[in-house]
This record gives structure tokens, sequence and C-alpha cells, in this order.
């Protein structure tokens, strides 16, 4: 066994998802000098020397995205890399790709990294055992280390100038759709039960870009508001500032950052109960999670609880997130990563 990996250890991650979501800020930023991420591309593969190198691959529908590259193909470069002593790391962080039409080929891909991937990373116990009733895991290379908190990553605001700001300041409950609005969040069903359910002063923001393809008729009733374009850090403060509590009517959730965020930022969540919001929301104490077909009741439910309620559970989430601090998480990723370089492939 080699001992003594050559450093700086190489840690290349793709894709480069930090201007959207700081998770890889949050784990990156924080490891020690003897490892020097960087952004990568699929094409980069083949130029990683191997040796004291590490791959990173998340999301893994992103490697479907670029353009002229195949399953096949990159599992060939990954092959090769780990031929030449390199080793691979892929997180799992959802069930489903978000755009069905990927399923297909994803198929073959994933595959083929159950069987060359030196670790399969997930962020939770409840993921790994959802990953297991859809695949055979390879239960060996399994890791779990928890999602970080977003601290650090968003300013503070204030609750009334971000009202105000949104033209909510009289109203009596504020509910948030955040993030990229995606069908596999269901925001038209979302829509539909709050219209159902909300009293006339309740309003419902629903605010991300919308994924291609999804289209969201412009709302004619005035409780809700309909902000499609990209909201930076500030923006995403603000918004969660303004909330009373931020509502995620996920299909599919292996692991949820939008959860986290609402937490990191003292909001409370409303979602099914699914993995990635058994994770991290305490049903009861900082959030709700409703069973199948559950969403109306629960949204009906959580509007009545009124704002102290939801405030005394964006309280304990953000205390929550105390077990999530960005630099102890960092330190088992440094523990892994030293780990797999000083490793031989096949021990």
């Amino acid at each position: 066994m080699n001992d003594h990996p050559a450093f700086p250890i190489t840690l290349a991650y793709f894709p480069d998802y930090r201007a959207a979501n700081p998770v890889q800020s949050q784990l990156y930023d924080r490891l020690p000098l003897m490892i020097l991420p960087k952004p990568s591309t699929v094409k980069d593969i083949g130029a990683l020397p191997g040796h004291s190198s590490v791959f990173h691959l998340h999301w893994e529908d992103a490697v479907l995205r670029q353009p002229g590259t195949t399953a096949e193909g990159f599992l060939d470069d990954l092959h090769a890399f780990r031929g030449r002593g390199g080793r691979v790391i892929w997180t799992i962080h959802n069930l489903a790709a978000h755009d069905p039409a990927l399923e297909v080929r994803l198929a073959d891909l994933r595959e083929g990294l159950f069987q060359l991937a030196d670790v399969i990373h997930l962020h939770s116990l409840p993921a790994v055992a959802a990953a297991r009733q859809r695949w055979t895991l390879p239960l060996h290379k399994v890791r779990v280390i928890a999602h970080p908190s977003y601290d650090g990553q968003y300013p503070q605001a204030d609750r009334k100038d971000a009202r105000a700001a949104l033209g909510v300041e009289d109203a009596s409950m504020v509910v948030l759709l955040p993030g990229r609005i995606a069908a596999y969040k269901q925001p038209q069903a979302l829509i539909g039960a709050f219209l159902a359910v909300a009293g006339p002063q309740d309003r419902m923001v629903v605010a991300g870009q919308l994924d291609a393809g999804l289209v969201l008729p412009k709302p004619t009733d005035r409780r809700i508001i309909l902000r499609t374009a990209h909201a930076d850090a500030t923006e995403v403060a603000a918004l969660h500032a303004a909330a009373d509590f931020i509502v995620l009517p996920y299909q599919l959730s292996l692991t949820s950052g939008s959860a986290l965020l609402a937490a990191t930022l003292a909001r409370g969540v409303l979602g099914p109960d699914c993995p990635g919001l058994r994770d991290a929301v305490v049903s009861g104490l900082t959030g709700t999670l409703y069973p199948e077909g559950g969403l109306r009741a629960a949204l009906a439910t959580a509007l009545a609880e009124g704002p102290e309620v939801w405030l005394t559970r964006g309280k304990a989430a953000r205390s929550a997130m105390a077990g999530r601090d960005p630099a102890m998480l960092a330190a088992g990723w440094t523990d892994l990563i030293l780990g797999l370089a000083r490793s031989k492939i096949g021990s």
C-alpha cells in the first residue's frame, strides 16, 4: 500500500453548480491545503494524472447534458482514470433525474458508476434506505456524510423590510416555494391547493427560474405572487425572511438542500414524508411532514396554525443546524479523500 501520496491531491469535481447551490463551496472551501479542489468537465478526465487524483461526481444527469457525451464514453474515461491510479467518488443527490426524458439513458450510466466508483456517498440514512429500495447498492462502497448547513452563504434579512419589498406587509400568512421551479416540485398542484384553503389575506410566493418546457399561467388571483427571475443570495434571504414557512411538495427527494437552506435561515418546512425531508425536518418540531395525498389538508392546518407556531418551528430548525457545521463535515471529507489517495485499486 502506498502510504505517502504526492501532495497536493487534485480533487476534480463535476458539475460546478456553486453559483446556484453553495453546497459545493461549503465542502471544498474548507478542505486543507494538501487537497486542491478544482472545477472540472467531463472532457478533463483524460488529462488527470491518476496518481493522487480524485474525481468527485455530483448530479450524474449533468454528464448526459454535455454536448457529444455518452454514458459509454464517460465510463470508459473513468475506467482509464482508475487504471492510472485515480479514485472516484459519486455523490447520489436524487432518486431520479428532474428531467424524466433522461431516465432511460441514466440507467446505463448509473449501472457503470455502481461498478466504477470507489466511494458512493449519500447524505443520510433515510437516503441509503431509499436508494437500496430502488437499486442494488454495493454497500461496501457506501459512505454517509451529512449535507452541511448554509451558514455564511446568505445575509440576514429584516422581516418587515422584506415583506414591504414584496408588497405583503399586511398579509396574514406568507408561504414560499423557493428555488428552481420544476415539475417535480408540483407547483401547479401546490397553487391549486393553496387557493382552495387560503384565507383572503394569505399569500403564496413562487420564486425561482422556470425549468425549460414548464409553463405556469400568469396568476389571476392576487394571493399568488410569481417571480420567475433568478434570485441572488440577498434576494433569497429576503424571500425567506418574508415567509412564515417554506413549502416543498416534492414527488421524490433524496436530499433537500432547499429544506436545509430554510432551516439555516430559521424557517420551518411543510412537505411530504419522503427521504430527503425526513432527514432535514423533524415533524412537529421544525416543520410538518404529511402523508401521500395529504398536501391540501396539511397546508390548511399550517395556515391556520398562524405565524407564532411557525416562528417557533423556524427557531428550532435553526438550532438543529448546529449538527451540520460545514467545518466539522469537511473534516470527514478530508479523512475520506486522504484515505482514497493512499489506497490501492482493488484493496
